[in-house]
């Protein structure tokens, strides 16, 4: 039996070596085998995904959405995750930087080009969605200065990915180095950008001052990227990369300004975990996070 998480499972040595030496459209396909063949005999694993995933498909205007079907589309959502993080960090760098600068374009660039004008730099809030291990690589290749936190599995996939951003010009912040808030704050003050996740529940310390539905659910927020954005007065966006046919990409810029529909009253960061709400319930393949929103709490019994 597979030991430890998916995440363990398939950042193995040999799986390093596969993804240095085949390309990606055998690179994709060897992820997805290994990672049925991981959910085969851990189906508890699974289930945790497709559980919560029933759940939010089962009420108001999405019921009876929650098709077989779907279910799979979910699972290979999660397995082409880590091809893609995978591939980042350990296709040839020159191979890498091409199918970035080929494969992902940029939608509403002028809301960041705009942001970064004022010179406080730019909050781009992102999520567990998409091809987001690709977000800050693509910014970085065009130019743009960007800072990104990121949480390591193991400590060789930490060494690889720390170098491999430097090359491309990325500065990745270790989430369990401590001490991480200042360094986000010179980081803005520096007018670069800071790439941060919304969907980090699991780090998440709920305050009853910022109460919204969130998928069908009581959800009381974390108030750290409101604390962030008013310390260090920087404009914010939400980014998603979207995933395309034919292994193409595109980061979906927004502005909370746009959005007045969203709750109001509970600030941008809302505003923004509404929006990723409706991206998610329009392409519920593309969201890898469905197994944390058991940390959230369930709607109360009629």
């Amino acid at each position: 039996m597979p030991a430890g998480t998916l995440s363990r499972f398939l950042q193995t040595p040999l799986n390093a070596a596969v993804f240095s030496w085949y390309p990606p459209q055998v690179t994709r396909c060897y992820t997805r085998l290994l990672g049925r063949r991981y959910f085969r005999v851990r189906p508890d694993e699974a289930e945790r995904h497709l559980r919560q995933l029933r759940e939010v498909f089962s009420h108001g205007h999405r019921a009876g959405a929650c098709t077989p079907a779907l279910e799979q589309q979910v699972l290979q959502g999660v397995f082409d995750h880590y091809f893609e993080k995978l591939l980042l960090a350990y296709w040839g760098f020159a191979r890498m930087r091409r199918y970035l600068l080929r494969r992902v374009r940029l939608v509403h660039a002028d809301l960041l080009d705009d942001a970064l004008h004022g010179g406080r730099g730019v909050l781009v809030a992102t999520a567990h969605f998409g091809a987001v291990e690709f977000l800050p690589a693509s910014l970085a290749l065009r130019g743009y200065p960007v800072t990104a936190v990121a949480r390591f599995r193991t400590a060789k996939l930490k060494e690889t990915l720390v170098r491999r951003a430097s090359q491309v010009g990325v500065e990745l912040l270790d989430l369990d180095d401590g001490a991480i808030v200042p360094k986000m704050l010179t980081t803005l003050k520096a007018g670069r950008i800071f790439v941060t996740e919304l969907d980090e529940l699991s780090n998440w310390r709920p305050s009853a001052a910022k109460i919204m539905n969130f998928f069908g659910r009581r959800a009381a927020l974390d108030r750290a990227l409101e604390v962030l954005q008013r310390r260090s007065g920087s404009p914010l966006l939400l980014g998603l990369m979207e995933r395309l046919p034919g292994r193409r990409y595109q980061l979906v810029l927004e502005s909370p300004v746009e959005h007045h529909a969203a709750p109001t009253g509970l600030g941008d960061d809302a505003l923004l975990l509404k929006r990723l709400e409706h991206h998610v319930y329009e392409a519920p393949d593309h969201w890898y996070n469905w197994k944390e929103l058991q940390r959230i709490e369930q709607p109360a019994a009629a």
